[in-house]
């Protein structure tokens, strides 16, 4: 497997001098001040925001001081390099993170690799130098990827914020923080004022997504190089755990040799509560081995019984025999701990699924909507069943992980948020194997989202099977003001206005919700565009709607043709709901049936609309 990986560093790299390379095996808090925030609701913490805090220190001018954790004194912001990081979170009111750079290298990051064989395209990430040049001693100074082969970091006296190549600096390591961080999977994401691309867990560069030309950097441009404006209407909103992105890395390629913490002891479970007792026996009145902080990270073995533990209205008598990563073992109660056992990741390739997950896990899963087991069918190869949710876990040393939900369609596309028992399941699945829908990011198709306006004219201009990139408004005075020239949408409203299915007018209202009497409408002019005759069609209408008077007069005839098609029916008690929106899995079902039966009218339109897979 292949990976992306950035040039080589030049073998003469400047050492990073002063008191941060006292940070070796030392946490911040440690004989200093110490600073807190006020109380504040935490907030989650994700790669692109915490990449963006470094750049953003940096813009600040933030100062070095050792042990600083974000404080301000005399109007600046200080902190040291481990202390940078320290307070993203803390700026976000998430605890957890610790002080130092080896303590943040081995107990809040969770993979690892070193520089010299590359480094995911993943914003955020941490990066680290040896003390001594060997891993195990600890490391000297920590700061952040924040991408396009850049790092910020706060790194000694009279030099204080520094912004630059990752090869111009001494870096030896990168890490995966985790920390509750979450990381994108697909989609658009704002990042330093401009767009990101992510695609399989890191960000593309050089290539084309959704009219997008993303450069080197990774940013979207537009045509004269400069970037594009951030659309607010194709961003994502959806993450994943740093486990899932481990696992990815771990299947991909990537290895973790350069962090003996890591590669010796394989955590799969944290504290969840704060002063928990690590018990010499599975019962309260135990020995107490040691008391252990929240975020503590463990490895579990397989869960025993032992005595009932009752915790926030909670109760279970199951346990875990546990070790922690100073190597000392007894049990703590299933309700004290938080697993971080990966989940399985579900692909496919159009013809069969494939299930991934991190070494030693076994992998079990069904496709009946039950959940999976240690008894279920148990995963040793390619699966060559499409059309079916899956439902999957990973389980290692007896301990079982969440479970992942993959619906495939019949093209591959994978999506977890719905199931195939929907009654949409199939018209979504043919709607995205005809190409007329894709997915929302994040492995989302979004099925109960509301269609907007820009939307249902690029899903006709993709059931048409034309090539409208080509398609510009005639001038100025023809465009509407608020499309703007690098709108993912604007060839295909320009195509959509000079057939007749979009009027020209001062604006298009792009992001509105398209109402059903306007689906209508504009289906009806397609076909009036097609040349297919629909003077006959519905001549005779039948009863009428109970809402009729609701309806628009201009799109009357256009309501009741594609209710005499079968594209569209009443929304109960003969009511049609004119107004009203369409979410995405009733579009699909829509343009599904508006293609059956534009076929079934003039069966040499099949010539340009797009084939059934």
């Amino acid at each position: 497997m292949t990976h992306y990986k950035h040039l080589k560093k030049p073998s003469r790299r400047p050492g990073i001098r002063g008191l941060c390379l006292l940070l070796a095996a030392l946490t911040l808090c440690v004989g200093l001040p110490v600073w807190q925030l006020g109380a504040k609701a935490a907030s989650t913490p994700t790669n692109l925001g915490l990449a963006q805090h470094g750049i953003n220190a940096y813009n600040e001018g933030w100062q070095y001081s050792y042990g600083g954790k974000g404080e301000t004194v005399n109007g600046v912001r200080v902190s040291d390099c481990a202390g940078l990081i320290y307070a993203y979170f803390s700026d976000l009111g998430v605890g957890g993170c610790m002080g130092g750079a080896t303590a943040q290298a081995t107990q809040n990051c969770i993979f690892s690799g070193n520089l010299e064989d590359g480094i995911p395209r993943i914003h955020g990430l941490a990066l680290t130098i040896f003390e001594t040049g060997d891993p195990a001693d600890g490391y000297s100074h920590i700061g952040i990827y924040i991408g396009n082969n850049e790092s910020c970091e706060n790194s000694d006296y009279g030099t204080n914020m520094v912004r630059g190549s990752i090869y111009n600096r001494s870096w030896n390591s990168w890490h995966l923080f985790d920390n509750g961080v979450l990381y994108p999977r697909e989609g658009w994401y704002e990042f330093d004022g401009k767009m990101v691309h992510y695609s399989n867990y890191e960000y593309d560069v050089n290539t084309v997504v959704d009219g997008y030309m993303i450069g080197p950097d990774g940013f979207a441009q537009l045509d004269d190089g400069t970037p594009a404006p951030v659309d607010p209407f194709l961003l994502s909103d959806s993450y994943v755990s740093a486990e899932e992105v481990r696992t990815w890395l771990s299947t991909n390629g990537w290895s973790g040799t350069d962090d003996p913490n890591q590669t010796n002891f394989d955590y799969n479970a944290t504290v969840s509560h704060s002063s928990v007792n690590l018990r010499s026996q599975p019962t309260t009145q135990s020995s107490v081995v040691s008391l252990l902080s929240k975020g503590a990270r463990l490895k579990l073995g397989a869960a025993i019984q032992g005595s009932a533990v009752s915790i926030d209205g909670r109760t279970s008598d199951i346990w875990y025999p546990a070790t922690t990563s100073r190597g000392q073992e007894g049990y703590i109660s299933a309700l004290l701990v938080e697993l971080s056992v990966t989940a399985p990741i579900i692909t496919s390739d159009g013809e069969s699924v494939a299930m991934m997950a991190g070494d030693g896990f076994d992998i079990y899963y069904t496709t009946d909507g039950t959940e999976p087991t240690q008894d279920s069918t148990p995963y040793v190869s390619p699966v060559y069943q499409l059309r079916c949710t899956y439902k999957a876990i990973a389980v290692r040393d007896g301990v079982a992980g969440p479970v992942s939900t993959a619906t495939v369609m019949g093209n591959g596309a994978v999506f977890n948020d719905f199931a195939y028992d929907q009654w949409y399941a199939e018209a979504v699945d043919q709607a995205v194997c005809l190409g007329l829908f894709g997915g929302t990011g994040g492995g989302k198709f979004s099925p109960k989202t509301k269609l907007s306006r820009a939307q249902f004219v690029k899903v006709l201009a993709n059931l048409s099977g034309e090539d409208v990139s080509g398609y510009e408004f005639a001038d100025k005075l023809s465009a509407f003001e608020d499309v703007p020239a690098n709108a993912y949408y604007y060839h295909q409203l320009a195509w959509a206005v000079s057939i007749g299915v979009v009027s020209p007018s001062k604006t298009f209202n792009p992001n509105g919700e398209i109402s059903r009497e306007q689906v209508c409408a504009m289906l009806d002019r397609y076909l009036a565009y097609t040349g297919i005759d629909t003077t006959d069609i519905g001549s005779n209408f039948g009863e009428p709607f109970s809402d009729d008077q609701e309806i628009s007069s201009w799109a009357k005839d256009a309501v009741y043709r594609m209710r005499s098609l079968g594209v569209v029916n009443g929304v109960g008690e003969n009511r049609f709901n004119p107004k009203g929106s369409s979410d995405r899995s009733v579009a699909c079902t829509m343009m599904v049936n508006f293609r059956k039966y534009v076929l079934s009218l003039d069966s040499s339109a099949g010539d340009n609309l797009p084939a059934e897979k």
